[in-house]
């Protein structure tokens, strides 16, 4: 979470599909997020050691399940606020 007010808030896109992740990342960060990335549920709660003030997760990340790392985010932090993505 972002300790200032100065910070910039935290968000994580979690989404399989690299062009798309990438996109996101990058228009988030453009934008004044500290955003990052992640590939696969692994890679998500390995990011998330500290829960994420906001995240964009798909529904669907190759064979696994987003809901996964939703359920992670917020065992985490409950305020952290989720926008899922579906195809």
């Amino acid at each position: 979470m972002a300790d200032s007010a100065d910070a910039r808030p935290t968000l994580l896109v979690v989404e399989d599909d690299q062009w798309l992740r990438e996109r996101l990342v990058r228009a988030f960060g453009d934008r004044g997020f500290d955003a990052q990335g992640a590939a696969s549920v692994t890679e998500a709660l390995e990011r998330s050691e500290e829960a994420p003030e906001l995240a964009v997760v798909d529904l669907r990340i190759g064979e696994e399940s987003g809901l996964e790392v939703v359920r992670a985010l917020l065992e985490k932090d409950p305020a952290t606020r989720i926008v899922m993505l579906t195809g």
